[in-house]
């Protein structure tokens, strides 16, 4: 975090202990954020979320699992994939694609 988002923080930290509507107002609005967050930084990852995490693009990351290059999971068969946010890391430490280029040449 910045300098300047640290001061903004700081000062809507002291005004919300203040004011328990502004608090109240706050929850409410950062609630689903944190929660969305939170799920993503402990589990799975929705395609777009684990494009953003591996610094793909969507096509790429799809062309990744058409190939079975990357560690995934589906609902069934042509559903929606998700990805696990260990196993991406894992995936990634590991070499990534380019791990799977060099086992296939």
């Amino acid at each position: 975090m910045s300098v300047v988002g640290a001061e903004l923080a700081s000062l809507i930290i002291d005004a919300a202990r203040s004011d328990a509507g502004l608090a109240a107002d706050l929850a409410a609005v950062l609630r689903p954020h944190l929660q969305h967050q939170q799920s993503v930084a402990v589990g799975w990852m929705t395609s777009r979320e684990a494009a953003t995490h591996l610094g793909l693009t969507l096509p790429a990351l799809h062309r990744l699992t058409a190939a079975r290059a990357v560690p995934f999971e589906q609902d069934s068969p042509g559903g929606k994939c998700w990805f696990n946010r260990a196993d991406l890391d894992a995936w990634r430490r590991g070499g990534g694609a380019r791990s799977n280029h060099r086992r296939a040449a």
